[in-house]
């Protein structure tokens, strides 16, 4: 077995017969990647030839260093239309100055995420949740397919940035409409649907790539006004550095950090579901920042524009038997061949096919069954998910991003500041005591109000739990006789916090009403002594269980002292 295996992530029982399945995996990969590279190369803003470029080193550099065999790096979808809407304000589309901006892109893409992985700061994909995500790539797949109907009908209308503008401009622009040109594009499309649905075993992708470019080749179609993709460079792409200079950096710095972060997280998301699937590596995070920042730096010194994890090309790389980095060498070794060897192959291949497979490769992503499930199951996090699929299709997709990350920590801090608390009562024939408003039959003992806050005490919630508790016992009668707490679920207690149980001791203490603390957990009991809370309110306040309180106020006969293992401490 080759020595570089031993640095790969792989099965224990890995064999002979597995490095036969990685490089027909890899072979299977490369049929699939060819056609899809060079169309995200074209939706990047870019000649198609870069984005085969832009699978080369950085697969391999990202294989040679990930935690998972199983994600397949390069041009996707999602990348490649942060990359046109970031660049396209700065210089003109498919342009030296545009090719140079993106080069840089990908540079300081990979920087932010080499940065962040030296730093293991991998946790910050925490910051976008998973309505976030799924509203912005819906958002995306819309602004994709949008950006394909120049092609797709061969109509002479600039690009745009927004949903709206594009449709304008579609509109504007019909009567520029090609009719060949919208009879290939559609029809492409029309065949990958039919393949995928009726034919899913076939290589319908492939054997329609060719069927098209030999049609245009034989009939010309070229002639009467098919655009097609023409001379493809062959060879490999050379050394270049793109140098960046501070204008640059600080024009292109919020595209870039979008591009990091997204890439990251789409990254994340299908190396986890499969390491879950096979149990034999497990994804890390900060592995992952550091190997996905390399390839980007080392990707753009060889003409590579952003890349990212491809969604449709991992799941052909897994389910196709790979096991191994070795199959994402072998798809490297066999592109190489493509580059050298294949290119005068592509002159006919028309452009309205390649919208077709941009188009037909993005429907996927457009995630309609989340969106039903957070009808039923979330209306709030609902709105979370259409606020950012809004404001990526209105306002920008880095717009997007950041409209949908600050409504999701709003409603995380609104929850946080109103977290639950109930009253709680006995379940008759049990020492149970649970929520009076979720079971009906639980007994509420008219001299006690039993309570539990479900959260740590902090500055954001103190004065809501203190109002809340004074509502609750003014509610009751004049034979309320004491307050319980059940602090099992408090997890910790900052100066606010406890300032505020303080206050609310000294104003059941004038009510002269008794203030019991049950089941506070250790780091709360330090912080209770520390302060001289715990004290304050003598041993007779402080108990392991709801029972144990209420047991001790009707039977004041007990003696207590500092030894009980509910006032223990460090």
């Amino acid at each position: 077995m080759p020595k570089l295996l031993n640095y790969l992530p792989r099965p224990a029982d890995y064999g002979r017969k597995d490095i036969r399945q990685d490089l027909l995996s890899g072979l299977t990969v490369t049929v699939v990647l060819v056609p899809q590279a060079m169309a995200y190369g074209l939706l990047a803003g870019v000649p198609p030839v870069y984005g085969l470029y832009a699978s080369l080193v950085p697969l391999i550099v990202y294989s040679l260093l990930a935690s998972t065999p199983h994600i397949a790096v390069g041009p996707t979808a999602l990348a490649s239309l942060l990359t046109l809407n970031g660049l396209s304000d700065l210089a003109a589309v498919g342009t030296e100055e545009f090719i140079r901006l993106a080069l840089q892109l990908a540079a300081l893409t990979g920087f932010i995420q080499l940065l962040f992985g030296m730093l293991r700061l991998g946790g910050l994909v925490s910051l976008l949740s998973r309505p976030v995500l799924s509203g912005f790539v819906s958002a995306a797949a819309v602004l994709i397919v949008a950006s394909q109907l120049k092609s797709l009908f061969g109509l002479d209308m600039p690009r745009t940035a927004y949903l709206h503008e594009t449709i304008y401009a579609f509109a504007a622009h019909l009567n520029s409409f090609h009719w060949p040109t919208a009879l290939m594009g559609l029809g492409s499309l029309g065949i990958l649907i039919v393949g995928k649905r009726f034919f899913p075993r076939l290589p319908y992708l492939i054997i329609w790539i060719v069927g098209a470019t030999l049609l245009t080749w034989l009939l010309r179609l070229d002639r009467s006004g098919i655009d097609v993709v023409g001379e493809v460079p062959a060879g490999l792409p050379a050394f270049s550095f793109p140098g960046i200079s501070l204008d640059d950096t600080l024009t292109l710095l919020p595209v870039a950090a979008v591009l990091a972060l997204i890439s990251f997280v789409e990254t994340l998301s299908i190396g986890n579901t499969f390491a879950t699937r096979h149990g034999y590596y497990r994804v890390r995070p900060n592995r992952e920042l550091l190997a996905l920042g390399l390839s980007k730096i080392a990707g753009s010194l060889f003409a590579a524009v952003p890349t990212s994890a491809s969604f449709g090309r991992s799941a052909v790389l897994e389910e196709s038997g790979g096991r191994s980095a070795l199959a994402n060498l072998a798809t490297f070794v066999l592109l190489v061949f493509v580059l050298l060897f294949l290119t005068p192959l592509f002159y006919y291949l028309p452009i309205a096919m390649l919208a077709a497979v941009i188009a037909f490769s993005v429907g996927k992503l457009f995630d309609l069954e989340e969106m039903r499930r957070l009808y039923r199951l979330a209306p709030r996090e609902l709105a979370v998910l259409l606020v950012t699929f809004l404001f990526t299709l209105f306002a920008g997709l880095q717009y997007g991003i950041a409209g949908g990350v600050v409504l999701s920590l709003t409603f995380v801090f609104l929850r946080a500041a109103r977290p639950h608390l109930a009253e709680l009562g006995r379940i008759p024939g049990t020492n149970a005591f649970r929520n009076i408003s979720r079971f009906t039959g639980a007994e509420v003992d008219p001299a006690l109000l039993v309570v539990r806050f479900d959260a740590e005490l902090y500055f954001g919630n103190a004065e809501y739990f203190s109002d809340r508790i004074q509502e609750m016992v003014e509610e009751r009668d004049d034979r309320l006789e004491a307050v319980i707490l059940d602090g099992h679920t408090v997890n910790d207690l900052d100066t606010t916090g406890l300032y505020a149980l303080e206050k609310l001791y000294e104003g059941l203490h004038q009510r002269q009403l008794h203030f019991y603390l049950t089941g506070m957990i250790g780091p709360v009991r330090d912080t209770l002594y520390r302060s001289g809370l715990m004290e304050r309110m003598g041993v007779e306040s402080h108990f392991l269980s709801i029972q144990d309180a209420i047991r001790y106020h009707y039977d004041r006969g007990e003696s207590r002292d500092w030894n009980f293992p509910a006032v223990q401490h460090d």
